[in-house]
């Protein structure tokens, strides 16, 4: 009996050290409790002084506008000093009050009318920075996701909302710092998409990009992040920042340029096949596979997916003595913080296995395979 009494009394003064630490680190709050405890002090005192009830003694320091002003003529000095003090004590609970009231509406009015203090959602896509891109890279978002009902969330250091869409949470702040990061909830996000900042120089925006990678991955290993970067001889540093995938916008541009020359309607093909519209897209297939193609030859799947429709592009597979003998025909793209690597229309005769992942266009996503 008395254990348990020491144990209720034991959390009773955690909570109350609770209480005291949250109003202490939050001055507002802090200055409103003191202005209660004082108007309390100032009406006890008129009352005991008054010989009257605490409910008048209550209306004798309220304003004007919300109660009957007492009178502070009052012969007795301690209740006349209690009313003005009190007067004080009330009317600044109120501007306090009302100033916070309209520091929270201005704000909601710059973020476009849209305020999200904490995300909830899991398994989505978080947007870090900010650039002309950014909303046809939102609406592809929004296309992809229309069945599998994940959110999408931008984090950028912007003071008004980048676009007018419902359907997309907008938080203000810098996506290097970990609370904003915590606060658009990458710690449960499946992928993360770090936008380049085209107004600053290459060298500054690939540094910005780097700075976001690592907060990023540092708080969450496993989420997927995606970079922009302006100069692909950051890329090394990136990697080090174990960045999952690198978009080098001078290599992408300059490659699809060159080949578009010599090969005509090569950047018609790429568009199409890098965007939701009609048409193809690129789908990652990560299923369990029936067995119509496991231990079946790479080009064998391939016939097999053409009769459906399906062009098979490229598989990810696990690193091993296998794949290693590929290496003499094959470029292995190394997948990072995995044994697995992406192998794109092996010459090599490759058999697909149960656990490979494999790289389609088609139509519309493949529900089985």
């Amino acid at each position: 009996m008395v254990a348990r009494i020491n144990t209720i009394a034991s959390r009773c003064r955690y909570l109350m050290w609770l209480s005291w630490r949250r109003i202490i680190l939050r001055p507002a709050l802090s200055i409103l409790l003191l202005l209660v405890i004082i108007f309390i002090i100032a009406s006890l005192i008129i009352m005991v002084n008054d010989h009257i009830g605490y409910g008048e003694s209550v209306l004798k320091v309220f304003p004007s506008f919300l109660g009957e002003l007492g009178e502070i003529g009052d012969p007795n000095v301690p209740v006349q000093i209690s009313i003005v003090v009190g007067l004080l004590a009330s009317i600044s609970f109120i501007v306090i009050i009302t100033a916070k009231i309209t520091s929270v509406l201005i704000e909601f009015m710059r973020r476009g009318g849209s305020m999200a203090k904490k995300v909830n959602f899991s398994g989505h896509t978080i947007i870090c920075g900010w650039n002309f891109q950014g909303e046809r890279i939102v609406e592809d978002l929004l296309e992809a996701n229309t069945k599998k009902h994940r959110g999408v969330v931008i984090l950028t250091d912007s003071e008004e909302r980048p676009l007018k869409e419902e359907r997309v949470e907008f938080i203000k702040g810098d996506p290097t710092n970990d609370e904003e990061l915590i606060k658009a909830g990458v710690k449960r996000a499946e992928s993360v998409i770090i936008l380049t900042d085209f107004t600053m120089d290459a060298s500054a925006a690939d540094a910005q990009a780097i700075m976001i990678a690592l907060a990023v991955e540092d708080l969450n290993r496993e989420v997927h992040t995606c970079v922009q970067i302006m100069n692909s001889a950051n890329s090394s540093h990136l990697r080090h920042a174990h960045a999952d995938e690198i978009i080098c916008l001078d290599q992408m541009g300059g490659s699809l340029a060159v080949f578009s020359a010599l090969h005509h309607g090569v950047s018609m093909i790429v568009s199409e096949l890098l965007t939701f519209n009609k048409g193809s897209e690129i789908y990652r297939y990560d299923h369990p596979l029936s067995d119509d193609f496991v231990d079946k030859e790479y080009a064998e799947v391939a016939k097999m997916l053409a009769d459906q429709r399906m062009v098979l592009l490229a598989v990810e597979t696990d690193y091993n003595e296998e794949t290693k003998k590929m290496e003499s025909m094959d470029a292995l793209h190394k997948v990072p913080e995995k044994d697995r690597v992406i192998v794109i229309n092996p010459q090599s005769r490759y058999m697909i296995h149960q656990g490979d992942a494999l790289f389609i266009a088609a139509e519309s996503e493949p529900a089985r395979l």
